[in-house]
Parts: C-alpha cells; structure tokens; sequence
C-alpha cells in the first residue's frame, strides 16, 4: 500500500512541496541557470508532475515534455525525501528510471537539502508518516 492514500492526496502534497522548494527556496532560479525542468510519472497511485522554473503542474497539464524525465512510484518520492533513497542507488537499482542528462540531475542535488529538512513538517501537514 503506497503511503499516499490517492492520487488527489498526492497531488495536493506534491504541489504544496515543490511550490515551496521552487518559489520559496529558490531552486526555480537555479533550474533556470542549469536550463532544467522535470516531469516525473508516478505510479502507486498514477499521477505526472512537472517543474520548471515558473510552474509546479500536476493531473493532465503536467504531462508535456521536459529536459529530464523520471518514473518512479509514490514510495519512492517519499523515501528519497526522507532520505531513506539517495538518488544514485535509485537510479542503480531502477527504482527511479531517469530519461535526460543525468549530470544536470545530480548538479542540483546540493540545493535540495534544505528541503529534505523540512519535509517532515510537509508530512505533518498532510498527514503522511514519516518512520
């Protein structure tokens, strides 16, 4: 059973994260200056959410192209930003398959951790776990 309970429920918290990450946080200005944008295509449950430095979509308008493409289940999400799921090992094992230029995907990683601290809030928010 996927930790989000739908794929609403997954929307509405994927929206709320990479909003904050990309407006917040600025990595929109980074994603710019690396001229990247990501759709990832998530299963359990299905969804597409795509980010780029000016728009965080998801449900239908979130499936158009992007610079990089990853698939992965919602689990995955989660457990990366829990850090329970280094990039790296994802992509090694398959549990994340990535289509684009993999070095611009790996050059943002130090920018995200910010993030991963303040996911656990995110999760209280929504109502996810986080052990």
């Amino acid at each position: 059973m996927s930790v989000f309970q739908d794929t609403q429920q997954m929307y509405d918290f994927l929206e709320d994260l990479w909003k904050y990450i990309v407006f917040e946080k600025g990595l929109g200005d980074k994603m710019r200056n690396y001229g990247v944008s990501y759709k990832f295509v998530i299963n359990d449950p299905d969804g597409y959410l795509y980010v780029d430095p000016d728009n965080v979509l998801t449900g239908k308008e979130a499936n158009r192209d992007a610079v990089i493409t990853m698939q992965l289940s919602g689990d995955s999400v989660h457990n990366f930003w829990l850090k329970k799921l280094t990039l790296p090992v994802a992509l090694a094992t398959r549990k994340i398959k990535a289509k684009g230029p993999i070095p611009k995907v790996l050059k943002m990683l130090p920018a995200l951790k910010p993030v991963h601290e303040a996911y656990p809030e995110f999760c209280k928010k929504h109502n996810l776990p986080t052990d």
